[in-house]
């Protein structure tokens, strides 16, 4: 092998990595996003009103 054909394999090895790298940054992020999502969602399941409540309105207070 040549040098020129070594050097081109290492900085196409290097640009894969590159790439790697910033698709896994954006998959890290797309999941953290889902989960604040998720997070979001059973808060507010939580919080929610008993079945049955505020079907009737008191009319009397």
């Amino acid at each position: 092998m040549s040098t020129d054909s070594i050097v081109g394999a290492m900085v196409g090895m290097s640009m894969d990595k590159t790439q790697m790298g910033i698709q896994t940054a954006m998959v890290r992020q797309q999941v953290q996003a889902d989960q604040q999502l998720v997070d979001l969602l059973a808060t507010s399941a939580k919080s929610a009103p008993a079945p049955g409540t505020g079907l009737i309105v008191d009319k009397t207070a």
